[in-house]
């Protein structure tokens, strides 16, 4: 699985964990983070499990680290330990399992450790501090790609960008009611030399039939669970839809 590390802040030593860092029950709240502390954005497909975030740096994985204890924080500033939601193990990685929208958010771990001075064996105990912002997303299984060509009097004609534009709004009200629209749209107009017909000019359109048009929203809160279901069949049913997608190989 994929491991995702962050170089974000070192809050130093123990007296200033003391400041910083103030547990009340089972809430843990992080104060005063410095301004050049950095998240990483992680974006997680609902229902499946999160990659793995580390806490510590790349640098420090690098390192022995002595006596290592990890602390991780949710989105509403509880401490992750013993949540059945997730996969948290010794060496401070974590998981979330089943992945919802309800679970976006900042998810930060503090990170204590020792150093110790070689010649005096003096203990210091410093604090790392690292954030992850984690976002639920949808996508749909199926997504096609159309090509089509149509005829033309001329590629220098300012109609053939009126009918580019007119046969947008036309496909996207005839499967609006599927809450698919056309995205990605493009046009360009070729002079064709073939030895039957002579010369004449088309345009080659090419669109792609997305599930996600707006109200899409409502069909998942319906069927949470068969969200994707659902979109995959509705993105097919357009196929059947307007005389324009059903001439077309889709690829």
């Amino acid at each position: 699985s994929r491991t995702w590390y962050i170089q974000v802040c070192n809050l130093g030593t123990k007296t200033l964990k003391k400041r910083q860092v103030k547990t009340k029950g089972s809430c843990f709240i992080l104060h005063h983070l410095p301004d050049f502390c950095i998240a990483v954005n992680v974006y997680v497909k609902v229902f499946t499990n999160s990659p793995f975030l580390v806490c510590m740096d790349l640098a420090l994985s690098q390192e022995r680290i002595i006596d290592p204890s990890y602390l991780w924080v949710g989105p509403d500033g509880r401490d992750l330990e013993g949540q059945r939601y997730v996969n948290l193990t010794e060496t401070g990685k974590l998981m979330m399992m089943g992945f919802s929208e309800s679970m976006s958010g900042a998810y930060t771990c503090t990170l204590s450790h020792k150093v110790i001075e070689t010649t005096t064996q003096e203990e210091t105990e410093m604090v790392e501090a690292y954030k992850f912002m984690v976002y639920a997303y949808r996508e749909a299984d199926h997504a096609y790609q159309v090509s089509v060509r149509f005829t033309t009097m001329h590629c220098k004609l300012k109609t053939n960008g009126l009918f580019f534009r007119k046969l947008n709004q036309i496909l996207n009200s005839t499967i609006s009611h599927l809450t698919c629209h056309i995205k990605e749209s493009s046009y360009k107009c070729h002079s064709i030399m073939t030895p039957k017909n002579g010369l004449h000019h088309e345009l080659f359109v090419n669109f792609q039939v997305n599930p996600f048009a707006p109200g899409w929203e409502e069909v998942c809160h319906k069927v949470p669970y068969d969200c994707e279901d659902v979109t995959n069949k509705r993105v097919r049913q357009v196929l059947c839809q307007s005389p324009y997608i059903c001439v077309v190989d889709l690829k």
